[in-house]
């Protein structure tokens, strides 16, 4: 039954990384803000749906007809799949390039161009089903990670292992029911659980080595300035210093101090969902010449 599935799945490996790709890019215009319930009420319903789906799949697998009307059936629920794993998937990178500049999101940028490639190149269905499962592992991780902050109405270390362990154990339960609906997802069992407990550890080191940022907080703006000042409306006004230097020589930026300067300013705003609380400090470093090396100052 298997070979008949692995000729249909390298016919439509294109297909599903187009849709995987528009499921991501409409739910990226049309996403509401994080704070609306609504948004995590989609993200949710994303979720069961592709669980359901991939289940759903392998029990069509299972039936090992091979007719043509099972041939169509895999074919579209693999596109559905896809589908919708992009949509899942657009939760984590929306919200996080809304609050967030590209120095701090890459990683997670990384992360959608390697599934959007898993997509386009793998063909057979043991990797399909190990690719499927394990976008939405990622999915859910990011996901948990966004929205218990949100019901906790904090953000630390804490919630954020909390997070981790919860998905760990949801998808622990998840790859135990799934290997009871084909020979296909038993005999990859041992994987997805590899996948179950990997995926949320290598985010978690991710996150204590500070590569990816304590989501949903992120860093919206950042600068070095003579003076900030907040107005009557709640803005703040930072004086800044123009910069004539060509493109490739802004890599690392210039301040000029004054005699005039009461002070060197360090303003930042960093985007969090309403009502969330977490700690937050600047640590501050100077070069030391004679050593060579950063001094916690």
């Amino acid at each position: 039954m298997l070979h008949h599935f692995r000729a249909l799945s390298a016919f439509t490996a294109h297909p599903t990384a187009v849709i995987f790709l528009f499921g991501f890019l409409f739910d990226a215009i049309m996403l509401p803000s994080l704070d609306d319930p609504i948004a995590r009420y989609i993200g949710f319903a994303y979720l069961c749906l592709v669980a359901l789906l991939i289940m759903f799949r392998e029990w069509v697998v299972s039936r090992n007809t091979a007719s043509t009307f099972e041939h169509k059936l895999y074919s579209t629920i693999t596109f559905c799949i896809s589908y919708f794993s992009g949509s899942t998937l657009s939760f984590v990178f929306v919200y996080s390039l809304r609050s967030g500049d590209f120095s701090v999101s890459w990683p997670l940028f990384l992360i959608l161009l390697l599934c959007i490639l898993a997509n386009e190149f793998v063909a057979t269905h043991n990797f399909r089903l190990t690719l499927d499962v394990g976008i939405l592992f990622i999915a859910t991780l990011f996901y948990t990670i966004f929205n218990i902050p949100l019901l906790l109405k904090m953000q630390n270390d804490l919630t954020f292992f909390i997070s981790i362990a919860i998905v760990i154990f949801i998808s622990i339960i998840y790859i135990y029911f799934l290997r009871f609906m084909s020979e296909s997802a038993d005999n990859e069992a041992s994987r997805g659980y590899a996948i179950a407990i990997g995926i949320p550890l290598f985010v978690g080191m991710l996150y204590l080595l500070n590569v990816i940022p304590a989501v949903p907080l992120s860093i919206k703006s950042k600068g070095v300035y003579h003076n900030v000042i907040r107005n009557s409306a709640g803005d703040y006004i930072a004086k800044a210093e123009t910069d004539d230097r060509s493109f490739l020589q802004l890599r690392t930026p210039i301040h000029h101090f004054m005699e005039s300067d009461e002070g060197i300013y360090f303003f930042s705003a960093i985007d969090a969902p309403a009502e969330l609380s977490a700690p937050v400090s600047h640590v501050w470093e100077y070069y030391d010449d004679v050593h060579k090396k950063w001094i916690l100052k």
